[in-house]
């Protein structure tokens, strides 16, 4: 059996070094270039896989090279592939990444053959589907198709995970959002999501409640605030914590946010606590800002401390 199936986005990252981001116009010289695999939903799936959770990917890649090295790469991280389609009908998706010397990221997404992951494709992956503990998904597939993924996995009581990114007032689906367990999102798109102005803790904890209610949430909702940590409200009991991160160097935050819902959905599978959960999470993600790159800063489970391991 499968632990954790990932309906998910790929993308091969271009990523570019630089001291300060261009502002509009400007031509920067950069001080270095690196190609490197990323997707929301793929560099979840990493992640997990790093930590020891037996992951599969459902997910569409173009008939090309980007597409050939990345299913080269999901069967080097130990990921199965048998659900991962090929398309003639476009490129696999791409994303352009610009660093600065502070750490800080911004990101162009072009998905590409990830907007042709279609409901019919799901359909085909029911059996795999329905003999796993846990489904992920994001946004940056169809969301008809992330709806189709949930659909299918509370006909066989699989635990759901919604990654509300990136966020887009157009892809709020009451359906998606109703069959939800957990969502996650980070400061921005709760913003965007609940339509509330995020200033302080307690706009935090009132937009999370919103969207308890106003969704059906059915476990909890957990809000990722950066340097400030991980917000958590449990849709049983509307109780709430907030988990803070540790200090560290910040090298490059690109990939933090998808680090963290992988070691989410690898240590909720393990663990009874959820605060122990978010803990363990909260902690792996703060391993990956500290070197360069997406997937290449994520650490396997046996290069890291003992008390990952549960």
């Amino acid at each position: 059996m499968t632990d954790i199936v990932f309906v998910a986005s790929c993308n091969v990252d271009l990523i570019s070094y630089v001291d300060k981001m261009p502002i509009l116009g400007e031509t920067l010289m950069g001080n270095d270039f690196k190609i490197g695999f990323g997707g929301k939903g793929a560099n979840k799936a990493i992640a997990c896989s790093r930590l020891g959770s037996k992951c599969i990917v459902i997910s569409k890649l173009g008939n090309d090279v980007f597409g050939k090295n990345y299913i080269d790469n999901f069967k080097l991280n130990n990921i199965n592939t048998d659900k991962v389609f090929i398309t003639d009908k476009a490129s696999t998706g791409v994303a352009p990444i610009c660093v600065d010397k502070d750490g800080n990221n911004s990101i162009i997404v072009i998905l590409g053959a990830n907007l042709l992951l279609s409901p019919e494709d799901i359909e085909k992956c029911e059996e795999s589907i329905g003999n796993s503990k846990i489904l992920v998904t994001n946004l940056e597939i169809p969301v008809e198709t992330a709806t189709k993924s949930f659909e299918i996995a509370k006909k066989y009581n699989v635990t759901t995970v919604l990654n509300f990114a990136p966020a887009s007032v157009e892809k709020i689906n009451e359906k998606l959002l109703n069959n939800t367990d957990y969502l996650v999102l980070n400061e921005i798109e709760v913003g965007q999501l609940s339509k509330f102005n995020i200033h302080s803790k307690e706009d935090v904890q009132l937009a999370s409640l919103y969207l308890l209610e106003n969704y059906h949430i059915s476990k909890g909702v957990i809000i990722t605030l950066g340097e400030k940590g991980v917000f958590f409200i449990n849709a049983r009991d509307k109780s709430y914590f907030q988990v803070p991160c540790h200090k560290v160097q910040v090298v490059d935050t690109s990939g933090a946010g998808d680090a963290f819902v992988g070691a989410f959905v690898h240590y909720l599978n393990r663990s009874d606590s959820i605060k122990r959960v978010i803990e363990l999470a909260t902690e792996y993600a703060g391993l990956t800002v500290q070197s360069h790159g997406t997937q290449s800063s994520y650490p396997s489970i046996n290069s890291i401390d003992q008390k990952f391991k549960i």
